[in-house]
């Protein structure tokens, strides 16, 4: 399907491309809709000023691929290791934005990602240990089973999010925006008592 190196403006409509292998080659300002990558190997690609929508990239690869400003809007991204895109891994910020997705069963480990947006997603089992999220914007998310630890959440937007297990000992928080009554889980993980008013 990707014959050339590299794209520009293109528009790919209902591209059937899942398990097959895609290797250095370039996409830049490309919009996908309704495309099926999943189980497909992505290597040394690059993907600059992209967007997905209504696509199925579940359990695709990665491998030394570099994103740029890309962002997916109601798609699948089911049990992606974004650790493995290009090192240095240190991005600039809005790097990746996801909207109205599903990331389930993805990990995020050790990656800067400063001001990057995850709202409105269903985000179940996702690893963020040792990520820098500074200033993301996480609102009306799902965290169920995600995993917070030595994670920069430093003036992060938590707002109308939900199911999170943060340890504010273990977590950078400061000025990070929660709404209760979630946000009372932020005291369960410290040793103390919660007693009821009533």
């Amino acid at each position: 399907m990707f014959i050339e190196e590299e794209y520009y403006d293109e528009h790919f409509l209902e591209a059937q491309y899942s398990q097959q292998e895609v290797t250095s080659v370039r996409f830049y300002d490309c919009k996908f809709t309704k495309c099926d990558f999943s189980e497909t190997v992505f290597k040394d690609c690059k993907f600059s000023g992209c967007t997905f929508e209504n696509c199925n990239l579940s359990l695709i690869q990665v491998l030394d691929c570099d994103f740029s400003q890309v962002s997916f809007n109601h798609s699948k991204l089911i049990g992606i290791n974004w650790s493995e895109m290009a090192p240095p891994r240190k991005v600039g910020s809005g790097l990746l934005r996801f909207e109205e997705c599903t990331l389930s069963h993805s990990t995020f480990i050790g990656l800067t990602l400063p001001r990057s947006v995850i709202t409105k997603c269903t985000a179940k089992n996702v690893d963020f240990r040792e990520a820098d999220l500074t200033e993301a914007d996480m609102s009306s998310t799902d965290f169920s089973e995600s995993l917070f630890e030595r994670t920069n959440l430093t003036a992060a937007d938590f707002s109308s999010a939900t199911n999170y297990m943060i340890d504010p000992g273990l977590n950078p928080i400061r000025k990070a925006k929660f709404t209760l009554p979630e946000a009372i889980s932020l005291l369960y993980c410290m040793d103390i008592q919660l007693i009821d008013g009533d």
